[in-house]
Parts: structure tokens; C-alpha cells; sequence
């Protein structure tokens, strides 16, 4: 911001190696998510019934409320165009991305909910996804 702000252009070098670090950012939060979910149980904290309803309704929320919630708001309380309101549902109704995963390794949370919660509306939105897209 302050390189654009002030006026001052980046040498087309360090703007390459920026561009290239910021496109390794999902592979590589992908990657990492992919090994913890592959790590055997038997290392991870203990398996119980709660973790995987936890990430359930973490799904639901994610895959269900959330686009209802901005579906109400774009369309009837901040009276949006059509266009940009049904663009604010469709992002809602997004999976659950890395970022939370990463946050949770990185402040040692249980990532092991997150990481179902992401798997889980990856495979479901594809799902719920394609119904939205036919209504809109």
C-alpha cells in the first residue's frame, strides 16, 4: 500500500518473485491440509462422536445459513442490484477455504474439526452449489 501510495514502481523482478510467492499460497495451504488429513488417527487427539458433529454443523451453517443470512440482506434489507446480490449469495455459498484450517495450526486449536468442516462442504457444495445455481 505504501509502495502504491507513494508513487514508486517495484522492480519487475521483485514483482515476479511477489506474483509467484502469493500463487504458491493455496497449493501449498492445500497440500498441508491434505497431510493432516491423511495423518493416521492414532497420532491425533482422541476420536469422538462430538468432533464430527461439531464439523457437520459447521457444514450446515456454512453451506445453508450463511447464503440464507446474505441471501436476506442483499436481496430485501440493503435492496442490492440483482446482479451484485446474487454474486454476495453465491460467494456465501462457498466452501469453507484454508484459512481457518492454517489459523488453527498456527494458534494450535483442533484443526482436526476444521479440516473435516472443510472436506465436508467441499464434497457437499458441489451439491448445494449446482441447486443454487439453478435457482439464481
Amino acid at each position: 500500500v505504501m509502495v502504491a501510495a507513494s508513487g514508486f514502481t517495484i522492480p519487475g523482478s521483485v514483482e515476479t518473485f511477489l506474483h509467484i510467492l502469493s500463487d504458491s499460497a493455496s497449493p501449498c495451504a492445500l497440500v498441508s491440509l491434505g497431510l493432516f488429513l491423511a495423518t493416521s488417527r492414532s497420532e491425533m487427539p482422541s476420536n469422538n462422536d462430538n468432533e464430527k458433529r461439531v464439523a457437520w454443523v459447521l457444514t450446515f451453517t456454512k453451506l445453508a445459513i450463511q447464503p440464507l443470512l446474505v441471501a436476506v440482506l442483499a436481496f430485501w434489507v440493503f435492496d442490492m442490484d440483482r446482479t451484485l446480490a446474487m454474486m454476495a449469495v453465491l460467494l456465501a455459498a462457498l466452501p469453507t477455504g484454508t484459512g481457518p484450517f492454517m489459523l488453527a495450526e498456527f494458534y494450535q486449536r483442533d484443526a482436526y474439526i476444521t479440516a473435516q468442516t472443510i472436506m465436508f462442504s467441499t464434497v457437499i457444495s458441489l451439491l448445494t452449489l449446482t441447486v443454487l445455481l439453478n435457482m439464481l
